[in-house]
């Protein structure tokens, strides 16, 4: 809990132009739910909750400053773990869930961490277990990861006379953050305009607003001049976003033929102390949860949970690596215990042409099994 933030020493600091707080920015701002502010109010959720910021003369002047800020806080029971996270047990880290805004194909589950639940049901799972000939059961646990590019985070702003907004920033969604910082501040979208350059690099981590509203926010109490944020290599890692944490949890069986005949998944997404992009990674990794395999019966929860971490967001794959990592390996022992091949059990299952997915849709003409013949073949897979 934030008690009480003092400013005196930093605002009587020469070279100090403005500093801003949460309280001057009531708004909320979110991709798909909104759940944050652009400076955090009452709570700081995660190390890296921007609680002021500094326009200053330079560099130094603003470090100095950040540095004389006073911060009164309470220390509160973390959440450091999805599973843990998404229990009746743990501390609701935001019990206003059930009045945030959020996007029609996002369910939130209000009273818990819980920011979507993202329900598969395919056919008769519990039905179909005693009729495998061979079953496998395993937990997974992938960390959370930072994307690392090689130009770090960096926003500019200006404010000019008009109230009319320019940012320049390294971004990978100049609509989407024209569109969410406008709306978090209250003014037309048309006042303000987004400029990407080249961008070095990404994968992800510069999609929707990570740290580019701040620079906005510092910009509208010094009109006419730009405000620069470029964050350090460590900054990186704890207030831009990182891909989720996923706890997973697969079973899977198949006949003696080495026909899949069903899957039950459970996903735990760390989705950190915002939602961002994480509520959508978990609903598109709850509808590509059988993977490239054409299963008949499937049971997947796919829950992404608030935890005291950093924000999520999208990272290369949008939430595939994380979940095939376990599924895969799943797949290849439950071959082997059927005494089959492994390149020859996925022939089997793998998506064909017209196949039915979890969702009910037909698979589209794929190429799927022409890929896995001519990648055997052309590592002389079966030879020593």
């Amino acid at each position: 809990l934030i008690k009480k933030i003092d400013l005196t020493k930093a605002l009587a600091l020469p070279g100090v132009k403005a500093i801003v707080t949460g309280k001057d920015f009531p708004g909320y701002i979110g991709l798909y739910l909104q759940d944050r502010h652009i400076f955090c109010r009452e709570k700081v959720r995660y190390v890296g909750d921007p609680v002021a910021g500094v326009a200053a003369s330079t560099v130094e002047v603003a470090e100095k400053a950040v540095n004389l800020i006073d911060v009164e806080y309470e220390v509160l029971e973390p959440v450091l773990d999805p599973i843990f996270g998404a229990s009746s047990k743990a501390p609701l880290l935001h019990p206003d869930l059930g009045n945030y805004k959020v996007a029609n194909f996002i369910f939130p589950q209000v009273g818990t961490n819980i920011s979507n639940h993202f329900k598969i049901r395919k056919g008769k799972v519990d039905d179909a277990w005693n009729k495998c000939a061979a079953i496998v059961e395993h937990h997974y646990w992938v960390p959370q990861i930072q994307h690392v590019p090689i130009e770090p985070h960096v926003a500019i702003a200006r404010v000019d006379e008009n109230d009319e907004i320019t940012l320049w920033g390294s971004s990978q969604s100049p609509f989407a953050q024209r569109n969410l910082i406008a709306n978090s501040m209250g003014i037309s979208q048309s006042k303000m305009r987004v400029v990407a350059p080249y961008v070095g690099g990404g994968f992800g981590s510069k999609a929707g607003v990570s740290m580019e509203a701040l620079v906005v926010a510092i910009a509208t109490r010094v009109k006419g001049h730009p405000v620069k944020l470029l964050l350090t290599r460590e900054e990186e890692f704890y207030t831009a976003f990182v891909r989720q944490g996923l706890a997973s949890h697969f079973k899977m069986g198949c006949d003696s033929q080495g026909k899949l005949l069903a899957m039950e998944n459970k996903f735990y997404w760390d989705g950190g102390a915002y939602t961002e992009y994480g509520v959508n990674i978990t609903r598109a990794a709850g509808y590509s949860s059988s993977g490239p395999y054409e299963v008949p019966n499937v049971s997947t929860d796919s829950y992404c949970v608030y935890t005291n971490h950093p924000v999520t967001g999208p990272m290369r794959g949008f939430g595939m690596p994380e979940m095939h990592v376990g599924l895969e390996q799943c797949i290849d022992e439950l071959a082997l215990k059927i005494g089959m091949d492994v390149v020859r059990f996925r022939e089997i299952n793998c998506l064909k042409t017209g196949s039915i997915l979890v969702t009910g849709s037909k698979m589209h003409p794929t190429g799927l099994p022409l890929c896995l013949e001519k990648a055997a073949r052309g590592i002389e897979w079966g030879k020593k």
